[in-house]
């Protein structure tokens, strides 16, 4: 080939030319989608198209370029059933080889740096910060002789970048209990993606524009800016052009790093309960847990407000569809859903996007990544009603940059449900919601952990007592001339182990 390619992206909103076109300097691969192109959305003026598939992490199966090039003639003469078992049995047989991540440190600073979670070398740090789906071998922090470690719970590929907006208020009352002269690490499985958005958050908060990272000091609030968050950027792909981080990641570091005070106090409410297996990364210390707050402590609240304060966080969740309509298959949905804290105006009530992924399958075995968004609100008692629960449709179109709710509630759509009155844990929808023909009813039960705080639960038949259950589920039932099923999605604590 003479010539470069370059990709062309053709929308339903693209002009078709008046006359043939002519490349003589690049061979075209004109790319044509359903999907729109979302503008602003990506740092490049031209703007993001949804569905171009550029999230290899969700995709590739952990499949990197050292080993698809190592083993390029095995991989294409597969057929593409087998092509996920095959990377698997090479992603193992590397892992086995027993390469030794090399940490790359972030100039012009001395003390951050950024590494794959893969046999990471440990010893010349003090801090730890993994991003993973399960936490270091303890084995491994003390032969290192790791004192403080703090373990982000991040799934693989697109769902770990979400994770992020409820791992990432984590960082500040961790490295509050650091040393002084900490020596950091962050790694993630690939080392170049969810570690890069967590190095990023360190440096915005506490490093200075000569690169000293401080502790002591932290930036926050209107000191952070999206220059400075290009800025210290920039440090870490000088360092290494290798460290790109996605968009979804770097979207949940914006996210976190620009909200206000009041919005970051939201974030963080569930920080207390987590303390007990989040902060005891500090592996050595006999600091005791301070004792929790007595019932007479705490001030009455209504039941929707409860359940409003355990939702800012991420959830595994479940799902069966059973349809009886030709159109619409049955099968399961696994995967996980954040509820992430809108920063509105006062005016607003408390607002949460609800933002969902997951993997469709099939009854008959096809599979299929799915999501789904939508906005929650927890209305007040202004109209004598009480306060409740409503669940509202989120509209792209209206949104900012088409995936978040704007600073003047721009993607706050039409009423979906209403959350009727909570009686032993179970609610039914106020109304049914009528979509063109069909007709939607949801139905809520609520695990004794969510309606009580975490104190001693009231035995649901689960067998589920205090924080073990935390667990909640929604039931729809569908029916129309277009419709016919029932979904069931059982959702629960995503926790931190330790």
């Amino acid at each position: 080939m003479t010539k470069p390619l370059r990709p062309i992206w053709s929308t339903h909103t693209s002009p078709l030319p008046p006359s043939p076109p002519s490349f003589p300097n690049f061979h075209p691969i004109v790319l044509c989608t359903a999907s729109r192109r979302v503008h602003g959305a990506e740092t490049s003026e031209n703007g993001y198209i949804q569905g171009a598939a550029d999230d290899h992490e969700s995709w590739s199966h952990g499949l990197t370029p050292s080993v698809f090039w190592l083993n390029v003639d095995l991989l294409l003469s597969t057929r593409e059933e087998d092509a996920p078992s095959v990377v698997a049995e090479l992603l193992e047989k590397e892992s086995q080889n027993g390469t030794v991540s090399t940490a790359t440190l972030i100039r012009p600073t001395t003390n951050l740096s950024i590494s794959s979670s893969q046999n990471p070398t440990l010893t010349p740090f003090n801090v730890v910060i993994s991003c993973t789906s399960t936490p270091l071998p303890t084995s491994l922090l003390a032969a290192a002789h790791i004192k403080h470690y703090l373990p982000l719970h991040c799934p693989p590929g697109k769902l770990g970048s979400r994770a992020l907006r409820t791992e990432l208020p984590l960082l500040a009352p961790f490295l509050a209990n650091a040393p002084l002269d900490a020596k950091i690490l962050v790694c993630c499985p690939t080392g170049r993606d969810l570690s890069v958005g967590v190095g990023l958050a360190v440096l915005c908060m506490y490093a200075d524009d000569t690169g000293l990272v401080d502790i002591r000091m932290r930036r926050e609030g209107r000191g952070i800016d999206k220059s400075l968050i290009k800025q210290r950027l920039s440090w870490i792909t000088t360092s290494n052009p290798a460290l790109n981080p996605s968009r979804a990641t770097l979207q949940s570091v914006n996210a976190v790093l620009l909200s206000s005070a009041q919005d970051q106090k939201a974030t963080t409410a569930l920080l207390p309960v987590r303390a007990k297996s989040i902060l005891i990364g500090n592996i050595a210390s006999s600091t005791p847990t301070p004792p929790p707050p007595s019932n007479d402590d705490i001030p009455p609240r209504s039941i929707p407000t409860l359940l409003f304060d355990h939702f800012p966080t991420t959830w595994s969740f479940h799902r069966t569809l059973s349809s009886t309509h030709p159109t619409t298959p049955s099968g399961t949905v696994t995967g996980h859903a954040t509820f992430t804290p809108c920063v509105l105006p006062a005016s607003f009530p408390p607002t949460l996007l609800y933002t969902e992924e997951g993997e469709f399958v099939t009854n008959e075995g096809a599979s299929v990544e799915v999501g789904r968004k939508y906005v929650w609100q927890l209305l007040g008692s202004e109209d004598g009603g009480g306060e409740r629960v409503v669940v509202r449709f989120f509209n792209d179109d209206d949104a900012k940059g088409g995936s978040e709710v704007g600073s003047n509630g721009e993607g706050i759509g039409a009423l979906f449900v209403e959350m009727g009155c909570i009686e032993q844990g179970e609610a039914r929808s106020k109304k049914e919601h009528l979509c063109g023909e069909d007709v939607y009813g949801a139905t809520w039960r609520f695990g004794g952990g969510m309606m009580k705080e975490g104190r001693e639960g009231d035995g649901d038949g689960d067998g589920d007592k205090g924080e073990g259950d935390m667990w909640w589920e929604v039931r729809y039932d569908v029916q129309g001339p277009r419709k016919e099923y029932v979904s069931e999605t059982r959702y629960t604590k995503t926790q931190t182990q330790t």
